[in-house]
């Protein structure tokens, strides 16, 4: 993890070294003595909070080299699940990064018929963007399957829009479960005529800790 730049977003480009009142006077224990802004525990926490990050693949329609390396520097970065340090990251406030989002076990049931479920277009490619499959799945010897929406569903439809695949589609109310979309408690990719997409699952929080675990398909 690295401390030093967990430390500079901090220090140099956002809240300083100490506290400041509205009208930016700085804030002060009874004796006088400036109150911190941060301690080294909050340093440690956010160094793991930035952990995981890779760059994504160099851009076929772009020459870049900086100092021989042909690194992605114009995309954003990409997680890699297996680097990121999984436990809770505290914040500055006495709770902990991400508080705000509710946890992934009360998520909708079939979220992925859900009002507001979010689809991204993948064309020709089944391999998702957003998540990483386990490695053995590249293995050609594996026979990966992918949903394959019902031609009636009305998930089917909607992503199929007459033949006019949208990059990005939403759904604008519930739907009813048809064919594989029934036995299942999530998707990741589904087929849709000729191209794929993406489900994208909302931001939720998983424990570190948890009783009563459940394994889904």
């Amino acid at each position: 993890a690295d401390e030093n730049y967990a430390r500079e977003v901090m220090q140099l480009f956002s809240i300083g070294l100490v506290k400041l009142n509205k009208d930016g006077t700085i804030q002060v224990y009874d004796s006088g003595v400036p109150l911190q802004a941060y301690t080294n525990e909050d340093v440690e926490s956010f160094a793991r909070a930035w952990t995981g990050f890779d760059r994504t693949a160099a851009r076929g329609n772009i020459e870049q080299i900086s100092r021989g390396s042909t690194d992605n520097r114009l995309d954003p970065m990409q997680v890699v699940p297996d680097w990121r340090d999984p436990f809770p990251k505290s914040n500055l406030d006495g709770g902990f990064i991400g508080d705000k989002y509710e946890l992934c076990v009360d998520v909708n049931y079939k979220s992925f018929l859900k009002k507001g479920a979010h689809y991204r277009l993948l064309g020709g490619s089944s391999s998702p963007e957003m998540t990483k499959d386990p490695s053995y799945f590249s293995d050609p010897a594996n026979s990966v399957l992918r949903a394959e929406l019902d031609p009636t569903s009305a998930l089917y439809l909607r992503l199929y829009n007459g033949g006019d695949y949208e990059l990005d589609v939403l759904l604008e109310n519930d739907m009813t479960c048809t064919g594989i979309e029934c036995n299942v408690d999530t998707l990741r990719v589904v087929k849709v005529g000729n191209v794929y997409y993406e489900f994208v699952e909302k931001p939720c929080i998983q424990l570190a800790f948890y009783r009563d675990a459940k394994r889904i398909q």
